[in-house]
Parts: C-alpha cells; sequence; structure tokens
C-alpha cells in the first residue's frame, strides 16, 4: 500500500491550479454574454478543489470566485442587469450565489477531510499487519527477534535522505517488513544453526528470495511494488548476489533494504556471537561500497549514522 498525508509542494501546486482555474474562468466569463448562465461555471474548480486538496483550499477558490465577480460587478453595473432590473435583487441574487459557492467548498472539503482520515486509519492498519508478519517471520529464528522492523526504521529513512518521495518510502518499508518472509519456507534447523552451513542448507537458504517472492506474489496487486524488494535484496553492486543482477540493474528498493539488512545484521546479537559495534558495521560498509553495495546508497546511510567512535581492537574483539 501506498500513498499517505498529501506533500506540501504537491498541496501547494494543486492549490495555485485550482486558484489559476478560477482566474482563466472569470476571464472567460468577462466575455461571454449570458452572464448569469457562466456563474455555474465557477462551481467546477471550486468543487475540484475542495475535494482533491480539501475545505480550506477549495474555501479559498471559492472566495476568489467571489471576489472576480463582485468585482466585475462594482466596475460595471449593467453587467448583470439582466438577472435583475432592480439594483438590491441582482446584489441579492449574486449574494445567494456566493453563499451557495462557498456552502458547496464547505460540504465537499468535508468529504476530502473524511477520506483523508479513513485512509490514515486504514494506512495505520496496514502497518500495524505488516508489523505482526513481521513479527511472525522473525519469530521463526530466536536470532532475528525485530530484525524486519529495525530493518524498516533504517530503510525509510535512508529512502528518505536518497530524495524518494513518499510513495516509494511507503513500498520501502513494506519491502523492508517482508523482505524474509520467505524464511517461513526454510527449515527451522537450516535458520537456528549457528555453526557454517553446508552447501546444501546454504542452497536451501538461499531460496528463501524465491519463496518469498511466491508469497508475496499471492497476496495481490497491493504489494506488487514489494515483490522486487523481497526477490533482489540479496543481489550484489558487482553481480555476485543470488540471481545474478548487477549495479543498477538491481532495484533501488532492493539496494537500500540490503544495507540496511547488513548493518543490523551486523551490529546485533546472536546466540553464536556478539554484535559488532556501530563504527565497525560502519567499516564493513565502507569496504563493500562499489561491490556489494551501491555507493550512493552506502554514501547516504554513512551520512546519517557516522560515528567517531573508533572501529579499533574494542570492537574487533566484540565482533568475534
Amino acid at each position: 500500500m501506498s500513498g499517505g498525508p498529501a506533500r506540501p509542494g504537491r498541496v501547494h501546486g494543486g492549490l495555485l491550479l485550482v486558484l489559476a482555474i478560477v482566474g482563466v474562468t472569470g476571464v472567460i466569463h468577462f466575455f461571454v454574454v449570458n452572464q448569469r448562465a457562466f456563474l455555474n461555471f465557477y462551481y467546477l474548480p471550486v468543487v475540484f478543489g475542495a475535494y482533491t486538496l480539501g475545505a480550506r483550499r477549495g474555501l479559498q477558490a471559492a472566495l476568489l470566485a467571489c471576489g472576480i465577480v463582485f468585482a466585475f460587478a462594482f466596475m460595471n453595473d449593467r453587467m448583470f442587469a439582466a438577472l435583475e432590473p432592480e439594483a438590491w435583487r441582482r446584489w441579492l441574487d449574486l449574494g445567494t450565489w456566493a453563499c451557495f459557492l462557498v456552502l458547496t467548498a464547505v460540504v465537499v472539503g468535508s468529504l476530502h477531510e473524511e477520506r483523508e482520515r479513513q485512509m490514515r486509519d486504514l494506512q495505520h492498519a496496514y502497518h500495524a499487519i505488516l508489523d505482526l508478519v513481521a513479527r511472525c517471520i522473525d519469530s521463526v529464528d530466536r536470532n532475528t527477534e525485530n530484525h524486519s522492523r529495525r530493518v524498516a526504521d533504517y530503510a525509510v529513512e535512508l529512502a528518505r535522505a536518497l530524495g524518494l518521495g513518499e510513495r516509494e518510502v511507503e513500498d520501502i518499508r513494506a519491502g523492508a517488513y517482508l523482505h524474509d518472509i520467505g524464511k517461513i519456507d526454510v527449515s527451522v534447523d537450516v535458520l537456528r544453526k549457528a555453526a557454517g552451513l553446508s552447501p546444501e542448507e546454504m542452497a536451501e537458504m538461499r531460496r528463501h528470495v524465491d519463496h518469498g517472492e511466491r508469497l508475496v506474489r499471492s497476496m495481490g496487486g497491493v504489494l506488487a511494488h514489494v515483490i522486487p524488494i523481497v526477490a533482489y535484496h540479496h543481489e550484489r553492486w558487482d553481480g555476485r548476489g543470488y540471481r545474478g543482477l548487477a549495479g543498477e540493474a538491481i532495484p533501488l528498493g532492493a539496494r537500500i533494504v540490503a544495507v540496511a539488512d547488513t548493518y543490523d545484521a551486523l551490529v546485533s546479537d546472536r546466540s553464536y556471537r556478539r554484535g559488532r559495534s556501530a563504527a565497525q558495521a560502519l567499516a564493513v560498509l565502507r569496504e563493500e561500497r562499489g561491490r556489494q553495495f551501491d555507493p550512493r546508497v552506502v554514501d547516504a546511510f554513512l551520512a546519517l549514522y557516522a560515528t567517531d567512535e573508533p572501529a579499533g581492537a574494542e570492537s574487533a574483539e566484540r565482533a568475534a
């Protein structure tokens, strides 16, 4: 699921568009013959603005439309003479039109607010379900408790640091939560094995990306953008990953999750070893920059989480 609250730049751009449409409508209005009938055309940008941007923006568009019409009426008292021959009746008619225009903006805008509220509730429920699924995934292996949630936190911050839009950020969040979902179909003995894996066991472990891709694909179109992250988060920048993709051919979301996944694995304690320090984990990412990981993604991660702690003997001892 993507989306979320509208970003400020998009809202401001939408408001400018709506106000521009109102202005163009006013210019056309000045030249038409049937002035009274044309008043109804102002409802179009007002309703559009209120429904897409909210009551406040719709009200601004309505007030601009009223200002244009009343300015025309003040400049040329004959402009709306066809409405009513008497001036007070003419102004009463225009006032009634203005009231209904403003009321329309408020009512339609309230529909926008209700829709936004429902979307926020749905998004919160979506995140809660993802978190629940991630807990189930991590519970399969006692060594990875809350691993998926932490990877999602790192990946979201990293995606935003790289300038991605909120829609892409939400896809990466979901992909990070579900990146290890295929481990559900991997033998528990293999997942919990502390010693080195045999070639057969390693092959089974590698298949978790295939299982994960199949499981996410079966969930339907709502997670379609998540599939590449689950399928390719074990690819390497140099092409020596699970499926042989290299460089820019690897989806950006998968490259982001790969860095976040590796960092959390390095700093987390396991039953068979202690986690490395943040400094040593960052040193590993720096060393693998351009080999295992996308250099641009690593640079962004280092900028976010750089530490002054030396990766010296103490850190190496902790990693042992």
